[in-house]
């Protein structure tokens, strides 16, 4: 370890972590505060660059204002998984994915919101996803029949890391950066070419228009 990063856990570069909300399918009392709701599922297309297929609920604004998604959170999926997959499946929430959704947005339940430090977002999710694919999340769940959970209090405060101080952090944020907003561009571009094609392809199978007219155009 280089002499000037330090030994540490992921609480020691968190703010705050936040539980989920389902809240209601439709407006009921007083759960009238419409929202986007991210879910485990939703997850491995935001990473992707995607919009996703996020449901919309309804909950209590008072939990809307308490819970809300901001950019540099990140989303990490508690219940779930699979016996060859674990829980612990995450996503960096971004501007880029907040302003391609015309409500605000919070995390379902099943899920839990982390808010790191002032630039601690991208290299707190980048390792939580290094953890993942090693399969280090196994070891942090528990329940062995139906849905498994994960101990993610045990995860934030126990998985030792190592923590580069703020001018490394600041390098490796101007790097990452290039490629989250081209993952994204990419998933915009991807989600255009998919309303033109959804848009084509009834006219083309109808007859309407022929390939050589889509083709010249």
């Amino acid at each position: 370890m280089p002499e000037d990063w330090r030994e540490g856990t992921f609480s020691d570069i968190i703010t705050i972590t936040l539980g989920g909300d389902w809240g209601k399918e439709t407006p009921i009392g007083n759960n009238t505060q419409e929202v986007y709701c991210i879910r485990g599922a939703d997850i491995p297309d935001v990473n992707a660059g995607n919009k996703g297929k996020m449901p919309t609920r309804y909950i209590l604004p008072k939990n809307y204002a308490a819970k809300k998604l901001n950019d540099g959170d990140i989303v990490v999926e508690i219940s779930g998984g699979s016996p060859t997959q674990s829980t612990g499946r995450c996503a960096l929430i971004t501007h880029s994915l907040l302003k391609r959704y015309d409500r605000g947005m919070v995390c379902t339940n099943f899920c839990r919101a982390i808010k790191p430090m002032d630039g601690y977002s991208a290299f707190m999710y980048f390792y939580l996803r290094y953890l993942y694919n090693q399969n280090v999340m196994f070891s942090y769940e528990n329940g062995t029949t139906g849905i498994k959970n994960l101990d993610i209090t045990g995860l934030l405060e126990t998985e030792p890391i190592f923590i580069p101080p703020v001018e490394i952090i600041a390098q490796f944020n101007e790097t990452v950066r290039t490629f989250i907003d081209t993952i994204f561009a990419n998933g915009l571009e991807s989600e255009s070419l998919a309303t033109t094609r959804d848009a084509l392809l009834p006219r083309l199978m109808s007859g309407e228009i022929s390939a050589a007219e889509v083709t010249a155009k």
